[in-house]
């Protein structure tokens, strides 16, 4: 039986072409090449099977080449092929976690000193470097700055930060990137058209997204699924050997876990764990798609940060797109502690769909800003779904601050209740469904002579508008009783209805419901809230004094909308 040799030590690159995804690598150690600047030392660094040891051995033949070509050392000339021979003299690789001692250096300081055998250079390449000891690193500092002129190093590391400040200044420093996705497949269908192998496209965008960015790993996952399925390979068959589910079942499970199918999902782990799939894995899918659907939500090009296909890529815009910001944090930031969690529990399914659940049930007990805007969120999707929602009055809520005045900052701590249930009135509050034609946002100023803004008619557009584009903010100002003085529209709520104002003055909240007036009434209108009685709001001035900058600002507008035996004002 012959000896069978792995795909990546096959197809390891022997020529500066070969080498994949690292162009501005490549095309600098050629001109240093071509013009005869050869450093003596040099630091590849980077992940995993990105080319860094692959290229070492390149660049120490090509230095040696008696006939070098463009794409590198020729491979037929008397250098090329005794230092391509396995027991050469000039080009030593030394294993840095295996001889990591003072005197493994020592031993090497001693042996640098003689000539090469053949060609004009002896080339130590040090893999892993960052394992030699502190005293190794010492022992190797000056002959690292002036080695003899026959001597070339180059140190190769997948962690340079571990590397002390003095090895790396005496270092020409060439940073490996993560080979892009695209890359990989190319590399892979030229290579599985070489040995006869067919593989789905699909299989193999598996297999480069699995690499995480490495060539070698990518060709490791490619053999072992040669070895399990012959020449011809599925994308189930490379599903099945990695443990996973295909990207369809990823995004339908995302879909539940938006819209708060938590029944959805605990049948779809049910299905994962019955077929013998690891859950470990799944989640880490999970992990990495919701990371990509929060890229693709918040940036304007994800295409440039998303290594994707494009078809897949236009379902995470779409589905960023109708997720929420707060809840596509809340899943990531749950999923990402699950991860590590689950490592060294004894009962990983119960913790995974405990997360599940979690992510699908706003939870009532969780007073934070974000928690309370995710279950807004939460109820505006089902508004999409559904058309309607029954709304009771939030109770009252309780709130403390702490305020510091010289650096007009409030640290908030409230707790509140937010419920969906029971009816408001003959009619559930926010029924799109039975409302007539609206007229557009951008309809005919409503002004009166002299240019003043009409109140009545403008409210009633302006509640229009923003009922059907956002219903869960118009929720919150639905009670409040608007007054116009000038430019200021003030939106007057009772006293429990602190929450409901401060929701409302949220800055994106305030922009978002001035641009909306000033499409209707034509007119740049200035919202402001007030929270008490509507004597209280008609005997106060009306003016915009968000941009006050005096240390009494944010006091006020504390007591403004929790009362002053909730604040506690902190002099410093």
């Amino acid at each position: 039986m012959s000896t069978y040799t792995a795909l990546y030590r096959q197809w390891r690159p022997d020529t500066f072409d070969e080498v994949v995804g690292q162009d501005v690598v490549i095309r600098t150690l050629k001109n240093q090449l071509e013009s005869g600047r050869i450093a003596h030392a040099y630091l590849f660094c980077g992940s995993r099977g990105t080319g860094k040891t692959s290229t070492a051995k390149i660049f120490a033949r090509a230095v040696n080449c008696m006939d070098l070509q463009e794409n590198g050392p020729c491979g037929r000339c008397e250098a090329c092929v005794s230092l391509s021979s396995g027991n050469n003299m000039d080009i030593i690789e030394i294993d840095a976690a295996s001889n990591n001692s003072v005197d493994d250096v020592r031993d090497l300081r001693d042996k640098i000193k003689f000539p090469p055998a053949v060609g004009k250079y002896r080339v130590y390449i040090v893999d892993e470097v960052h394992m030699l000891s502190t005293g190794a690193f010492n022992a190797l500092l000056k002959t690292l700055e002036e080695p003899p002129a026959h001597a070339v190093f180059i140190l190769a590391t997948t962690a340079p930060h571990k590397l002390p400040s003095t090895i790396l200044s005496r270092c020409q420093r060439f940073d490996f990137k993560r080979i892009p996705l695209r890359t990989i497949v190319e590399r892979l269908k030229a290579i599985c058209t070489r040995i006869g192998a067919e593989v789905e496209e699909a299989g193999l965008y598996t297999i480069a997204r699995w690499a995480e960015g490495g060539m070698r790993d990518a060709l490791s996952l490619l053999d072992q699924c040669i070895g399990f399925c012959g020449s011809k390979i599925t994308n189930d068959d490379v599903l099945a050997i990695l443990g996973t589910a295909d990207q369809g079942f990823i995004f339908r499970a995302a879909d539940d876990m938006l819209s708060g199918n938590a029944a959805g999902l605990i049948e779809s782990i049910d299905r994962l764990s019955n077929d013998g799939k690891d859950l470990t894995v799944f989640i880490k899918e999970l992990t990495n798609h919701f990371r990509n659907l929060l890229v693709a939500g918040v940036c304007d090009e994800p295409s440039e940060l998303l290594d994707v296909e494009d078809s897949e890529l236009e379902r995470l815009i779409s589905q960023a797109k109708a997720a929420g910001e707060s809840r596509l944090v809340k899943a990531l930031d749950i999923l990402t502690g699950l991860e590590a969690d689950i490592k060294y529990s004894s009962q990983p399914r119960v913790l995974i769909e405990l997360a599940m659940v979690k992510i699908c049930r706003p939870s009532s007990e969780d007073g934070s800003l974000d928690a309370l805007l995710d279950r807004i969120e939460a109820l505006e999707q089902r508004l999409k779904g559904a058309g309607s929602l029954k709304v009771q009055e939030p109770s009252e809520p309780r709130a403390a601050y702490r305020v510091e005045k010289d650096s007009v900052r409030a640290d908030k701590v409230m707790e509140t209740e937010y419920k969906a249930a029971g009816k408001t009135g003959d009619k559930p509050a926010g029924e799109p469904a039975e409302e007539k034609a609206e007229e557009p946002a951008a309809a005919e100023p409503a002004v009166q002579k002299g240019g003043t803004p009409d109140l009545d008619t403008a409210w009633t557009r302006f509640v229009k508008a923003v009922k059907k584009e956002r219903l869960g903010l118009y929720s919150m100002f639905a009670e409040a009783v608007p007054r116009l003085d000038g430019n200021v529209l003030t939106l007057c709520f009772t006293e429990n209805q602190g929450f409901h104002a401060a929701a409302v003055e949220r800055e994106d909240n305030r922009k978002y419901l001035e641009q909306v007036m000033k499409q209707i009434t034509g007119s740049d209108i200035i919202l402001k809230c007030q929270v008490g009685s509507m004597e209280q709001v008609r005997q106060s001035p009306a003016k915009d004094d968000r941009d006050v900058t005096d240390d009494d600002y944010i006091v006020r507008k504390a007591y403004e909308v929790f009362g002053e035996d909730l604040v506690e004002v902190i002099e410093e």
